[in-house]
């Protein structure tokens, strides 16, 4: 058994980590919003391909001005790409740390599993044995597994 996760993280660290992230999100929020995850589908996505066409787009149309649509927002063309500009830095940073507390927790939950499952087989080898605690034990832990195991075969009689 490969355990990649071997260290508690000490609950003060997880406190001022916290504490931090709720900071940083309370100092952005005023510029935030939220969408419903159909409003995300229908918007078009600007990739990473998009970035560098809109900022300049953006300054062209600022130096161009006359050569605009006068139902276009040049200001708001100007601010929309300068927010995407400089959230980036952030969403980066953020996503990447995110991938990596998944990822821990998505290990250390797996690791935790498979050692309480060999825990839970030895428990259940020791309550065939009448040892002491181990049908308590068991029978707290079993219900995780009810309704699971093989299945009956369907009567073909109604």
């Amino acid at each position: 058994m490969n355990n990649l996760v071997n260290q508690a993280i000490p609950a003060k660290v997880l406190a001022d980590a916290l504490k931090s992230i709720r900071e940083a999100r309370a100092l952005v929020a005023p510029y935030l919003i939220s969408l419903t995850p159909e409003e995300r589908a229908a918007l078009p996505k600007m990739g990473d391909k998009s970035l560098a066409f809109v900022s300049k787009a953006a300054e062209y149309a600022q130096s161009l001005p006359t050569l605009m649509p006068q139902y276009l927002d040049v200001a708001s063309l100007a601010i929309d790409a300068g927010v995407n500009a400089d959230l980036l830095p952030l969403y980066l940073e953020l996503n990447g740390f995110t991938t990596d507390v998944d990822s821990t927790r998505m290990e250390a939950g797996s690791e935790g599993y498979t050692a309480s499952l060999v825990a839970y087989s030895a428990l259940k080898t020791a309550a065939s044995l009448n040892q002491p605690g181990a049908q308590a034990a068991v029978t707290v832990l079993e219900p995780r597994f009810a309704g699971q195991g093989r299945a009956k075969p369907k009567s073909s009689n109604p």
